[in-house]
């Protein structure tokens, strides 16, 4: 091996990535290149360092001593790297990202997550779609958008998570909807929302009984039934509203599960601009 005194960050990411994750498979499938591509980015850097630092086998990919040793000032440079981009920024990056999220992710992750971006990167210009997650992906998969912020589908497990969110019950302020049998419920359509089959999953395994007073394929449409006292829904813990009151653990409902935020990229970015946005809005809404 060549000993090179020369680290490059991108390959440190992806040793980084496989550490982790101690798949070639699913690194790949995070950082969206090809299974050859991590691993010949990894082999480049055990080249430069002299070491060889992860051992290859049908069991997955495992740490050599030195690989031990590297992960740790790894995780660091990146950290440190990550740190300086989120606060400098390339304003030379100029392009249109089309980003997809739904509703109520875009009302509280997207103020917080996007603050400074606009400084950072003048020349991104940002177009914001809000659709239902399953929508999203088909317009990810047709091209319509860049990169889809989605609630993690049963039926479409891709995509790269982000964060988790904890399911609550919710009904408005100061109303005791909770304790009617049956349970009055407003949910999204059948089929196209993970939320309604957790809830009624739960509510099916207590033996509680329920009936569906709105359905609506829009949150405005379930936020205004339900803050008119009407019905009982399911939200993630941070989207509950001013006017909606979270039905506690020990009030008869049973507890629900918690939810995954992915990010999907498209395959193919239309410009640098999406690779960009997708980096700094991952890495804000871990933290947000």
């Amino acid at each position: 091996m060549v000993y090179n005194p020369d680290l490059d960050i991108n390959l440190l990411r992806a040793f980084v990535t496989v550490a982790e994750l101690k798949s070639f498979t699913r690194a790949a499938a995070r950082l969206n290149r090809t299974q050859s591509a991590v691993s010949m980015q990894v082999r480049r850097l055990e080249q430069n360092l002299g070491r060889t630092l992860i051992t290859r086998n049908r069991a997955g990919a495992g740490l050599t001593d030195s690989g031990r040793v590297m992960l740790g000032y790894a995780r660091q440079m990146l950290k440190l790297n990550d740190q300086v981009m989120a606060e400098i920024g390339d304003p030379r990056v100029k392009g249109r990202v089309r980003l997809g999220i739904p509703d109520d992710y875009a009302a509280y992750l997207l103020p917080s997550a996007l603050s400074g971006f606009a400084s950072l990167y003048p020349g991104i210009s940002l177009e914001v779609c809000c659709e239902l997650s399953v929508d999203l992906l088909q317009l990810l998969d047709e091209g319509e958008v860049d990169l889809a912020v989605t609630t993690r589908q049963p039926q479409s497990p891709g995509g790269v998570v982000i964060r988790r969110e904890q399911m609550v019950w919710a009904q408005a302020a100061g109303c005791g909807l909770h304790y009617e049998d049956p349970l009055p419920l407003a949910l999204f359509p059948d089929g196209v929302c993970v939320f309604r089959q957790s809830a009624l999953e739960a509510l099916k395994s207590c033996g509680r009984r329920w009936s569906l007073v709105c359905t609506s394929r829009g949150l405005a449409g379930i936020r205004a039934v339900v803050a008119s006292a009407m019905a009982v829904t399911v939200v993630t813990e941070n989207t509950v509203s001013a006017s909606m009151q979270i039905i506690k653990p020990d009030q008869g409902l049973p507890d629900l599960p918690q939810v995954d935020i992915c990010l999907h990229v498209s395959p193919n970015p239309a410009n640098e601009a999406v690779s960009v946005f997708a980096d700094y809005i991952s890495r804000s809404l871990k933290n947000c």
